[in-house]
């Protein structure tokens, strides 16, 4: 009990005297939190990276076997790129603001949801209006305070109508497509793509390839060599 005492007590030490060295910001308990346990932060506070470069670094640590749900990893992607990212790439609340179009709904976005994501995020997926409901009901149950039913509604209506997803020919829809056809169409063996069905149909549907990068047994190489053949 005491050695098990003793090692809580040294985890949070970590977490507490890394935590207090970083600027202030959504994003930064987790960030301290889940990367402290292995390593030390001045190892990504003393670089600088767009935010792409963030976000490849991180699903680098997901795919080492880092334990982050998609929130988390949002969240760690937003808060390294804007405190350590490159000044052409560092985000602009504002002009990120207006690449959002004007409509019932983006008000509320603004408000509701850019603690934990940039506004920038928001025109980066594609979703059919039934995919946009389930983000949408998956982010409510997940923030931190209770967003209002006819707010929620407010947002996936202006989602599903802004940012609609249009199939794309030649493409292997990931979130839909049976085993063998993703593992036909992305040069995968049968049992990696039966891995990513069996994650999908646990955790939910995936919104970028990167997130294929932390299945067990699924060949992060093979991943990165089909991204450009996936949809989703």
């Amino acid at each position: 009990m005491r050695i098990t005492l003793s090692i809580a007590a040294s985890c949070w030490f970590v977490f507490s005297a890394a935590g207090q060295n970083l600027p202030d910001g959504p994003g930064k308990e987790v960030f301290a939190k889940v990367c402290a346990g292995c390593h030390e932060l001045d190892l990504a506070t003393g670089q600088k990276k767009s935010k792409d470069e963030w976000k490849q670094t991180v699903d680098r640590m997901i795919g080492y076997g880092a334990e982050l749900t998609k929130e988390q990893s949002e969240q760690i992607v937003n808060y390294l790129a804007a405190n350590y990212g490159t000044p052409a790439d560092a985000p602009k609340a504002g002009l990120d603001a207006k690449m959002m179009p004007e409509g019932p709904g983006k008000e509320v976005i603004l408000r509701e949801c850019t603690t934990c994501h940039a506004p920038s995020h928001f025109v980066q997926y594609r979703h059919t209006e039934e995919e946009w409901q389930a983000v949408v009901t998956r982010m409510g149950q997940r923030a931190k305070t209770a967003i209002k039913k006819e707010d929620l509604d407010s947002i996936q209506k202006y989602l599903a109508s802004n940012f609609p997803k249009v199939e794309e020919a030649g493409k292997v829809n990931v979130n839909k497509a049976p085993a063998s056809e993703i593992a036909t169409q992305l040069a995968l063996t049968p049992a990696e793509a039966a891995a990513i069905v069996q994650y999908r149909e646990k955790h939910g549907q995936f919104l970028l390839w990167g997130e294929l990068l932390g299945i067990y047994g699924v060949d992060g190489r093979k991943v990165e060599a089909a991204k450009d053949r996936m949809s989703f």
